[in-house]
């Protein structure tokens, strides 16, 4: 069977034009992504890649596309874009969006103790993980303790060092076990 073909220069377009459309240059687009500016030169080239960028979820949270907006786009079709929604508001079918929801309605909705976790410690990143059964996925969320500003930058160094291990463990993950 041969492999499905993956067209780059396409998704290094509809990136480029997605971020001009907010407004931004290449160091906005990686600041509001968080990561590097070679980054996104690299992925508006369209070249060097055969397979997924680690850094895409980013780069689709900072754009406003849904999750595997990437995949689709790459693939030849169109990225999904996420539209906030005031709560109790019921989303349009068949618009190509999906609607986000507020935090806070999300949050209320969590048992007392991940509430806690989630608003009284550091968000670290998070992770989406696509499992075999449809319209299931694994969410994590990755905190830290606050720290002193003397640990700052040291212990945020380590922090990501372990969060990036654990990271490639979940995604290596045998979902069809």
């Amino acid at each position: 069977m041969r492999p499905m073909s993956r067209d780059w220069n396409r998704l290094a377009t509809a990136i480029r034009e997605a971020r001009k459309r907010h407004g931004w240059g290449q160091s906005e687009l990686a600041k509001e992504a968080g990561i590097g500016y070679s980054t996104v030169q690299r992925l508006e080239s369209g070249s060097g890649y055969t397979t997924m960028p680690l850094t895409i979820d980013r780069v689709e949270r900072a754009l406003g596309w849904a999750p595997r907006s990437a995949e689709a786009i790459v693939a030849g079709g169109d990225p999904v874009l996420l539209v906030e929604a005031a709560p109790g508001e019921v989303p349009a079918t068949g618009t190509g969006e999906i609607t986000v929801y507020p935090a806070a309605d999300f949050i209320a909705r969590l048992p007392v103790r991940i509430q806690h976790e989630l608003t009284d410690s550091e968000l670290v990143d998070t992770e989406v993980i696509e499992l075999n059964r449809p319209g299931m996925r694994l969410v994590t969320f990755v905190v830290r303790d606050r720290s002193d500003e003397e640990e700052g930058a040291g212990r945020a160094a380590e922090d990501i060092k372990e969060w990036t291990r654990i990271q490639r463990r979940l995604r290596d993950i045998d979902t069809e076990a």
